[in-house]
């Protein structure tokens, strides 16, 4: 039985580990303590007024944080959830998937599993997609619905130009998908501008809150083009959280109200703090801090310079070292970087700069990889 002792020193214990353990990882990540302390608290009926409260005014700070007046969901998944919510309400028969690592690759295996036949646009690990290529190969599928951009590929630490792809496939007029799972909170996205359909992400990367939440918003052509598909299941059907959430639901299915209530509290904490340009410029100067201390060190980054991702750097391990040597000893000293992934997995290794992250952290961390370096 748990006793008043027992769940007192599983709590230190929790609040030790957090304390020692400083994360750089690429999600989940270390979390606000606003965020923390605002998922603590009793639940309450997901039917109730003061839930109603928090879904909607959640639903309206996403809408004005990604720049859109679309239809905006908190799904109780990761963001894989609103990957295959894409697929299943939007194509009917073929997708083109651009592809630079192996997140670009997961949405390529969703769409095939869902029975949707897939083109890929691949090139070499490290190169961001070429709008020029986009085209070609839009040329080369004409009968392609839509198009599924990474926007920010974890696994390489490297960004795709989302504005200049996504013009390019609308030239085409088809539909764009965009996992912004890494990049959302992290960069700036212009939904209606850039006129991009389905754009989702996760509650456990840039904004610093526990994993357990997919986000995204999803166009009026989105919406249209799912009340005419068919086996496409009932948990992720658009439809169906459209019609709660415009009756005053929110949701159809029980919510994760303490993410929903850590995000909620994480946009009100961004706009407190400057809005969100100062959020991008505090990540910009987090990512910038550590590529010069890597640089310092002797490493370099993965991908092309000029293409690194701005919420991961994916560095090369030194010459007859494992990048899983430098993740294990690092670890040691009780700082969680991110090993590599993939194919790049005994290549590199990752440092994440999401989430609730101090400078002086930074520093600390970039010191000790330093000594660890020095010792392999």
């Amino acid at each position: 039985m748990w006793t008043d002792a027992t769940c007192l020193s599983v709590g230190l214990l929790s609040l030790m580990i957090g304390v020692l353990m400083k994360l750089f990882t690429v999600g989940p990540v270390a979390c606000y303590p606003e965020v923390l302390e605002a998922m603590g608290h009793q639940m309450y009926s997901h039917r109730s007024k003061e839930y109603f409260t928090l879904h909607y005014e959640t639903v309206r700070l996403l809408q004005d944080f990604i720049s859109t007046k679309n239809e905006v969901f908190l799904f109780s998944s990761t963001g894989t959830g609103f990957m295959e919510a894409a697929v299943r309400n939007c194509v009917r028969k073929k997708i083109l998937c651009c592809i630079n690592g192996s997140f670009g690759e997961r949405f390529a295996e969703v769409a095939e599993a869902n029975g949707v036949t897939v083109a890929k646009l691949a090139p070499p690990l490290g190169e961001p997609i070429s709008s020029l290529d986009l085209d070609d190969m839009l040329s080369r599928n004409p009968d392609a619905e839509a198009v599924a951009l990474t926007h920010n590929e974890t696994s390489v630490g490297l960004i795709n130009p989302l504005k200049e792809l996504v013009a390019s496939a609308k030239k085409h007029d088809k539909l764009v998908f965009v996992d912004a799972v890494s990049s959302m909170g992290g960069t700036e996205i212009n939904v209606d501008e850039l006129g991009i359909d389905v754009c989702f992400s996760s509650s456990q990367k840039c904004f610093g809150v526990p994993p357990g939440l997919g986000i995204g918003s999803v166009s009026e052509k989105a919406m249209n083009l799912s009340a005419t598909a068919t086996n496409k299941g009932w948990y992720f059907d658009f439809k169906v959280w459209e019609e709660d959430q415009k009756k005053g639901r929110g949701t159809p299915v029980t919510p994760a109200i303490p993410q929903i209530a850590g995000l909620n509290t994480a946009l009100k904490m961004i706009e407190r703090n400057g809005g969100k340009n100062w959020y991008f410029e505090l990540y910009k100067e987090r990512n910038q801090r550590i590529r010069r201390g890597i640089e310092k060190h002797g490493l370099s980054t993965f991908p092309r310079k000029g293409s690194e991702s701005p919420t991961v750097n994916c560095i090369k391990a030194p010459e007859g070292v494992e990048g899983g040597a430098i993740y294990e000893k690092m670890r040691e000293r009780k700082f969680e970087l991110a090993e590599g992934y993939g194919p790049l997995k005994k290549k590199t290794f990752r440092i994440g700069n999401m989430g609730y992250i101090e400078m002086r952290d930074i520093d600390l961390m970039l010191n000790t990889l330093g000594d660890v370096i020095s010792s392999l």
